[in-house]
């Protein structure tokens, strides 16, 4: 009896980890042993497995978070609805975005980048391309913005990509220094 209880805890066993079914097939046969006159009965068991085959569940589409350029007159709503179709996905793009823009989801800047949610396949290549533009007497941040952008606010990007050398001449902009220029403003666009 103790037997078929193993066999039977073995089959289930085997049902549990491998997801298969078996099939079982009782062979008795008996023994006697020579010295002690006791008869032996061994029970043969032969397992037949299949594996069940679950029906594929289509793939999850796979989303990935592209930078977006604030332009000037955006507003959470605005980008919604020309980006999603949808006026009332201000709220995701807030939550996606919630540390960088803060406490107030109606204080976002232009030129300042958000981070929106795209289908993998509709994500647009976003690489920035420079050009070297040696800095001349008179220059402003805000003029090299008009002068090589058409937009003076767009001077927060000219700081943005050229921070660390703007730091190291105390913040002046420096007759002669090299500073590097995006050959598109919005990399996206």
């Amino acid at each position: 009896m103790d037997n078929k209880k193993i066999l039977l805890l073995s089959a289930l066993l085997i049902i549990n980890c491998s997801g298969t079914i078996p099939a079982v097939g009782n062979e008795i046969a008996v023994q006697e042993t020579p010295n002690t006159g006791e008869e032996v009965v061994k029970q043969e068991v032969s397992v037949e497995t299949f594996t069940i085959q679950e029906p594929e569940s289509p793939p999850l589409p796979v989303t990935v978070f592209e930078p977006y350029m604030i332009k000037r007159g955006d507003y959470l709503i605005k980008i919604a609805a020309r980006e999603y179709g949808d006026s009332s996905m201000w709220k995701e793009i807030y939550e996606w975005n919630k540390q960088e823009i803060g406490p107030d989801p109606d204080r976002i800047y232009p030129y300042n980048f958000l981070s929106l949610k795209r289908d993998a396949a509709q994500a647009k290549n976003c690489e920035l391309e420079f050009f070297e533009y040696t800095i001349q007497a008179g220059d402003t941040a805000w003029s090299l913005a008009e002068k090589i952008y058409n937009d003076e606010l767009a001077w927060v990007v000219i700081y943005m990509d050229n921070a660390n050398v703007i730091k190291d001449n105390n913040g002046v902009l420096q007759p002669g220094t090299t500073f590097q220029m995006r050959k598109k403003l919005d990399p996206c666009s």
